[in-house]
């Protein structure tokens, strides 16, 4: 699927367009800070921005998106749902807001996209998210949209949560245009 809509916002593929965009956004330290390993240097994120746009884009995998306004087609943040590295069996979704856009509602309005996407679109039973067990803001959005501590796990970055949410159990999907 390469768009899905919110009430607020379009998820699109990235284009040339977005570029700058997104060196900005993997090279911030606040953004960055729970995220991965952390804040990526330009070089890095260049890395990435070819990877996606050379090989995930033309090989198939349309589930990485730049989030936009409606209102004005302002960059937001980068979407995505994908199978987690460490556990190939779960699809983890994940979101990153460019801190302008931080305590406006949409974190939440992604995550619960996502998760409707990945019921709806995948055929998911189950959607993951991982995060930093520092990460407050985070663990309420995932809380909000019905999502659940599974368990903890640790990496070479130390502690972090796993949440979950299971199709057909309620859980909220605020700002769906559906």
């Amino acid at each position: 699927m390469e768009k899905l809509e919110t009430d607020r916002l379009i998820f699109t593929l990235f284009d040339e367009n977005l570029y700058e965009d997104f060196i900005r956004l993997f090279t911030d330290e606040a953004v960055m800070e729970y995220v991965d390993r952390g804040v990526l240097s330009k070089e890095a994120t260049d890395v990435l921005w070819r990877r996606l746009i050379d090989e995930l884009y033309p090989g198939g995998i349309k589930t990485i998106w730049a989030v936009v306004a409606k209102e004005d087609l302002r960059f937001v943040g980068y979407a995505n749902i994908r199978p987690r590295p460490e556990n190939k069996n779960e699809t983890e979704l994940g979101y990153i807001l460019r801190q302008a856009e931080w305590g406006k509602g949409y974190a939440t309005e992604i995550a619960g996209r996502l998760i409707e996407f990945g019921f709806k679109e995948l055929g998911l039973n189950t959607v993951y998210a991982t995060v930093n067990i520092k990460n407050e803001n985070s663990i309420k959005v995932l809380e909000k949209c019905g999502m659940n501590l599974l368990r903890t796990e640790y990496d070479e970055q130390g502690e972090f949560y796993v949440y979950g949410v299971r199709k057909g159990l309620k859980h909220r999907l605020p700002g769906l245009a559906v």
